[in-house]
């Protein structure tokens, strides 16, 4: 593709649609070289195909033969000393080409020296020494340095203050020691390719968020900026990401989870009501009703039997089914059959209760538990985090209780976070490490940790990668020592080293173990055993009492009302 850079304007969006169409060499004369070098960055960030390999060839007019300030320009330009390493420059003398690049280091001053590859001679028809014209410059960086953005995340990125021994980061002028599952692996490239990192903090902004603006905070919002050049900390494949940054090969397969609030124990006096369905209960209470109906209407109906009034029979029927002293009615044959059918329906069914009430309050009961996110949707609950990034994942959910889910999650700061742990009323979201690790924030105590249960399944898996911008040469080879990283299995070893200098071993303990049923041996019988029987009687006392007020304020105003008649008819 052939464009024609203009040097009125920095950008041509002519340039970018290049890029999209798979462009990824350039070649150009000394003239334009510069004004492609200034709209590099802004044609590849509006640019979708994200290759970061982008070698240049920069020719030279033969009928130029000063242009020793534009060379000076060249060799001087930021693009050319970040951002492209492959770079090929031609110059023609007589009857030979010299074949010229540049030096990919961060001091200015050598980075401005040239190095002669190759000679090609015009009359031969071929090279002095047939040397590598694009040279793999990431072999030695001589210290380059490229800016890292993260955060303090545990167990994935953490840095303290050293002095006096080689370093490989620096924070605020001041050397650091980076520690963490995903800064080693800055720490490894670095060692392996001989560069250096400057970090870039954003504790508040964490994950980050892009807006659509051009701007954003965080991890993605410093690189989106190009305030840095790549970004680690357990970032995820966010599909939001993706168009305005570049990714690396997975660093790992990361699921998330809860640690849900742990089922309560039911108090023994509630078990009561779980002896049976409420459908059994209805039809309990549908019998009873219809058998004190039923000898309220045979004692008025047959002469022979004594005339007793409904609540008579009430209290009656309901004697019978509590196995209380009673009478068994039998002035006629329709109340001793329907006598004989209500003793045997109330032994079968006192029998069956006491046995089923006893095996429950063998052990104690406790609340169904939250293990899969179909319970989790259904009850509705909270889960909280500190960053909308939990669920950055969930923006396209296929799945009704993801969407459910997504819309039940809350974003509260590390004050809220503790409160709200404490209290142990909320899901709380966890990220899975590979071997038996969990990421949680430092609001989870060994205190607090007793309240949660950690779920049997996770809510979604996703995969973490490193995120950089699209034009950092270097990608390939970060992915790649990746990949070998992960393939060497050495992470298994590593990880639980990072989680034993970086994070509470007993709450790891806990949380791993929180699924394991509790030793609940039998113990003797307490008041809250019989709460509900006191309950009951509690609940009598009053209704009789208020009964008995009413009878008695019912007596006074009735013998009220008469003696004003009384006093009216004499008058």
């Amino acid at each position: 593709m052939e464009l024609d850079v203009s040097r009125a304007s920095p950008y041509d969006s002519r340039l970018t649609i290049g890029i999209d169409l798979g462009c990824d060499s350039f070649i150009m004369d000394r003239e334009t070289a510069v004004t492609f070098l200034d709209t590099f960055i802004t044609s590849h960030d509006f640019a979708r195909y994200k290759n970061p390999i982008k070698p240049i060839i920069i020719l030279q007019d033969p009928s130029v033969t000063d242009a020793r300030d534009n060379i000076d320009s060249i060799r001087k330009h930021s693009v050319l000393l970040f951002e492209i390493p492959r770079v090929l420059m031609l110059e023609f003398r007589s009857n030979q080409i010299l074949l010229w690049t540049h030096r990919f280091v961060s001091f200015l001053e050598e980075a401005e020296e040239l190095v002669l590859l190759d000679t090609y001679s015009l009359e031969n028809g071929s090279f002095s020494s047939n040397a590598d014209l694009f040279p793999d410059k990431s072999k030695n960086l001589n210290r380059k340095m490229y800016r890292l953005a993260s955060f303090l995340l545990i167990p994935h990125f953490t840095f303290t203050p050293i002095t006096g021994v080689p370093w490989m980061a620096t924070y605020q002028n001041q050397t650091v020691k980076i520690n963490g599952m995903g800064g080693l692996i800055m720490v490894e490239f670095c060692r392996k390719h001989n560069c250096t990192w400057d970090i870039q903090i954003d504790q508040i902004g964490q994950w980050g968020t892009l807006y659509e603006n051009g701007t954003g905070d965080g991890i993605m919002g410093t690189v989106y900026e190009r305030r840095a050049d790549v970004g680690v900390g357990s970032l995820l494949l966010w599909e939001n990401a993706y168009w305005h940054l570049g990714f690396t090969s997975p660093i790992r397969k990361v699921g998330i989870s809860c640690i849900a609030p742990r089922p309560r124990m039911i108090p023994s006096w509630q078990t009561i009501g779980f002896v049976f369905d409420l459908e059994v209960w209805i039809a309990v209470l549908v019998c009873i009703v219809c058998c004190i109906a039923t000898y309220a209407f045979i004692s008025h109906a047959n002469p022979i039997c004594d005339a007793r009034g409904v609540i008579w029979n009430a209290m009656n029927v309901w004697a019978i089914v509590l196995f209380q002293a009673a009478n068994i009615l039998h002035q006629s044959a329709a109340q001793g059959m329907l006598s004989i059918a209500l003793v045997i329906f109330a032994i079968n069914l006192g029998n069956i209760f006491a046995g089923k009430n006893a095996s429950l309050r063998t052990f104690p009961l406790f609340e169904p538990p939250i293990d899969t996110l179909q319970e989790l949707a259904d009850r509705g609950i909270t889960w909280v985090q500190t960053h909308e990034a939990w669920i950055h994942s969930l923006q396209t959910p296929y799945n009704v209780y993801l969407r459910k889910i997504r819309d039940n999650f809350e974003v509260h700061n590390f004050l809220e976070m503790k409160t709200l742990a404490d209290e142990g009323r909320v899901a709380i979201g966890v990220s899975r490490l590979n071997y038996g690790h969990y990421l949680i924030g430092d609001f989870i105590t060994e205190e607090n940790i007793m309240l949660y249960r950690l779920m049997q399944g996770d809510l979604y898996h996703d995969y973490e990668v490193s995120m950089t911008t699209k034009t950092w040469p270097f990608r390939e080879q970060l992915s790649d020592l990746i990949l070998r990283i992960v393939e060497s299995g050495i992470r298994s070893y590593q990880e639980p080293i990072v989680a034993q200098q970086t994070m509470n071993f007993r709450v790891q303990t806990k949380i791993y173990h929180s699924r394991d049923r509790e030793q609940t041996p039998p113990t003797p019988m307490g008041c809250g055993d019989l709460l509900g029987a006191f309950m009951l009687l509690g609940g009598g006392i009053v209704c009789g009492m208020l009964a008995f007020l009413g009878e008695v304020l019912g007596k006074y105003w009735r013998q009220r009302k008469i003696n004003g008649y009384v006093k009216g008819f004499i008058w």
